[in-house]
């Protein structure tokens, strides 16, 4: 578990300060695997008996599992569709991840004689049953709609008969999305089952010898899924790659003019010398100029086609930079203006 935890919080900050890909789903992908990891903590303090007669370490606050399921659903959102970022309107599906974050920073920094007071007076009676089942509800819930999206986006790149490496980042996204759904019903269930049985049948399951395992392991697993999606997605783009060529010149001029791969707001030098299987440095020779000023090259040029659309009309020109590959709002302007120069 420990290792889990180190890995996913590695992870957690390089998606932050990943230089590649839409900035809003990176940011949004590592604040859950943030709270994921901090959640783990949680546990692993509980395993280590930490907070077993110590009443000072009650409510620390680093327990946000109200939060997981609004930034899964908003992370795949953004992922799946380059025209979307969080607006004002969608905040409100965080009043309650708010509200947790809240009540345990208000409590978690008084003495403990209050904080023990409140942990056996309220929380266990009380918050803890409502915050589980809040959490079982609200994630079933997100779960439900990512997956429902990622379908309709499946749906649309068959109709338009998608290029392979669309087709290839929503499947990965839809097999995130269905593992994290196979071992949180195991995780809902030890929730589940742990509240009915203390109300209707008046017993503690957590005397049980190694029934804690089960919920322990199970959001270790859901947390284990997520870091091994986030490393593959970061160090292994892709499971769709070219057959070698004599001629790489020609395979990345129709990459770029029949596949439209500088649509891919994740691609760099590397993930496309992964496609290619060729070295990052070969590639490099061959294109004889930085990367990043092809891809705005091609982006520009995308971007100005579809302002001249009527379809696109009612699209403001960074939701249109977004839609071309640009990773956030005013990096289409900003590459724009440096072209002009």
């Amino acid at each position: 578990m420990l290792l889990v935890f180190l890995m996913s919080g590695v992870l957690s900050v390089w998606y932050f300060l990943r230089p590649v890909g839409k900035r809003e789903a990176n940011w949004l992908f590592s604040f859950f695997l943030g709270c994921l990891s901090l959640s783990l903590l949680q546990n692993i303090l509980v395993n280590i008996g930490v907070f077993n007669n110590n009443p000072r370490w009650y409510f620390i606050p680093i327990q946000y599992t109200l939060a997981l399921g609004p930034l899964l659903f908003f992370f795949v959102k953004s992922r799946l569709f380059s025209f979307f970022h969080l607006q004002r309107k969608d905040f409100k599906h965080f009043i309650l991840p708010t509200l947790q974050a809240v009540s345990y920073l208000s409590v978690g920094f008084k003495d403990a004689a209050y904080k023990e007071s409140v942990w056996l007076q309220q929380y266990i009676p009380y918050g803890k049953p409502l915050e589980g089942a809040l959490f079982v509800i609200g994630f079933s819930f997100y779960l439900y709609f990512s997956y429902r999206f990622i379908r309709y986006k499946l749906a649309l790149l068959n109709k338009r008969n998608g290029h392979q490496w669309e087709i290839d980042k929503v499947m990965r996204l839809k097999r995130l999305v269905k593992g994290i759904l196979l071992l949180f019903i195991i995780c809902a269930g030890y929730i589940v089952g742990d509240f009915l049985v203390y109300q209707f049948l008046g017993l503690n399951l957590y005397d049980i010898r190694g029934y804690t395992y089960i919920g322990d392991l199970s959001f270790t697993g859901i947390v284990l899924w997520v870091t091994y999606y986030a490393f593959r997605n970061a160090f292994f783009p892709s499971r769709h790659r070219l057959a070698p060529s004599p001629d790489v010149g020609n395979q990345i001029q129709r990459l770029f003019q029949e596949e439209e791969i500088y649509l891919d707001d994740e691609l760099d030098a590397r993930k496309l010398s992964y496609y290619l299987k060729i070295k990052r440095k070969a590639l490099l020779s061959i294109l004889n100029k930085p990367l990043a000023s092809i891809l705005n090259k091609y982006r520009i040029s995308a971007a100005e086609e579809k302002m001249k659309s009527p379809k696109y009309r009612n699209y403001s020109e960074e939701s249109i930079g977004l839609a071309v590959g640009f990773p956030y709002k005013g990096a289409f302007l900003k590459a724009k203006k440096k072209e002009n120069r």
